[in-house]
């Protein structure tokens, strides 16, 4: 069936569309993201909150106080500055994939507080069948072995890896998703421009090839909440993954933030046991107690996976362009 371009006035009215979520999206923690869904169910559009009296507010169930600062926000709102940023996004081939798109993970709709937009970009749209990996910035040399082979391991019977780009135990994660021939991996980071840390653009480039870069954040913020944007970006990484894998860490730290978020949004978790590291040894220790269940390779978290859940990847609904690319050789199948 031939497939019919929407009309000028078709794409205008997307384009407007997507201002307003744009303009909303950073604006959850003032109206939840349920609440903003139940606006566009009920009216077609997110207009109806850049217009929002006091009374629209207090019927969507927000406070007094919640109402003002978000009608402060409201006020410095410029269309003109989102349609910018929107022809900026297009200009990086950066998607956007909102809550209400098909294409939106499934599994991170049901975690509290979703994302309202996710920005996309690479050659993987399908977010079925993915592990997570998360650990330290300093790892032993045996956290960097095993972060690796386990996520070969597992890209290589399908599951799509998943974590956030970060020094140490992330990067390996990655780096041995890629090492597996047709083996797909996400990183989910904080913001999208610019890739951190600077040193591992690289590698995000490489990764969009076979995977792709998510972030419910467009600009890195530059002010106090940056650091706090680190933290919210794991209930992504565990809510769209079925389970979480952590590979070495001490009591404190992300890891111990993405352990126990996992767990709060009812997720499996594994702690790697780890060998001669007392720092790593306190970590899993932690982790056992949170209700992590100890391993010791691969296969212990594939019989689980098996036994408690009844989950096996699905390797044929790859996405379509991924597919096309690796089946013309257009990309290496061994990176590294």
């Amino acid at each position: 069936m031939e497939q019919i371009e929407p009309s000028g006035s078709i794409r205008q009215n997307m384009a407007k569309e997507d201002i307003y979520w744009l303009g909303l999206q950073d604006k959850t923690w003032l109206v939840p993201t349920s609440k903003m869904i139940r606006v566009y169910k009920e009216h077609g559009s997110l207009w109806p909150l850049w217009n929002a009296s006091y009374f629209f507010l207090k019927e969507l169930g927000i406070d007094d106080e919640t109402s003002r600062k978000f009608m402060r926000y409201r006020e410095h709102l410029n269309p003109t500055d989102f349609a910018a940023e929107l022809k900026k996004l297009e200009s990086m081939r950066l998607r956007i994939i909102r809550y209400v798109d098909k294409d939106y993970p499934d599994n991170l709709r049901f975690i509290e507080n979703p994302p309202l937009v996710l920005f996309h970009k690479g050659t993987l749209s399908n977010f079925e069948s993915c592990i997570a990996i998360s650990g330290t910035r300093n790892p032993s040399v045996y956290g960097r072995i095993m972060a690796r082979k386990i996520a070969k391991s597992l890209a290589e019977r399908g599951f799509t890896i998943i974590s956030g780009l970060a020094r140490g135990i992330d990067e390996w994660a990655h780096c041995g998703a890629l090492e597996a021939p047709k083996g797909r991996t996400i990183a989910v980071l904080a913001w999208m421009e610019p890739i951190y840390p600077e040193e591992h653009l690289e590698l995000a480039q490489d990764l969009q090839k076979r995977g792709a870069i998510l972030s419910e954040g467009f600009q890195q913020p530059f002010n106090k909440s940056a650091p706090a944007k680190f933290v919210l970006r794991n209930r992504i990484i565990s809510g769209i993954s079925q389970c979480v894998i952590a590979i070495e860490s001490d009591e404190e730290g992300g890891t111990v933030h993405q352990v126990r978020i996992a767990l709060s949004q009812k997720r499996k978790v594994f702690a790697l046991q780890p060998k001669g590291n007392s720092r790593a040894k306190r970590g899993f220790k932690e982790f056992v107690n949170m209700g992590a269940i100890p391993i010791k390779s691969t296969k212990d978290i594939l019989e689980v996976l098996k036994r408690e859940i009844g989950f096996t990847p699905n390797g044929s609904r790859l996405d379509s362009f991924y597919q096309h690319s690796l089946d013309r050789g257009m990309f290496e199948k061994n990176h590294f």
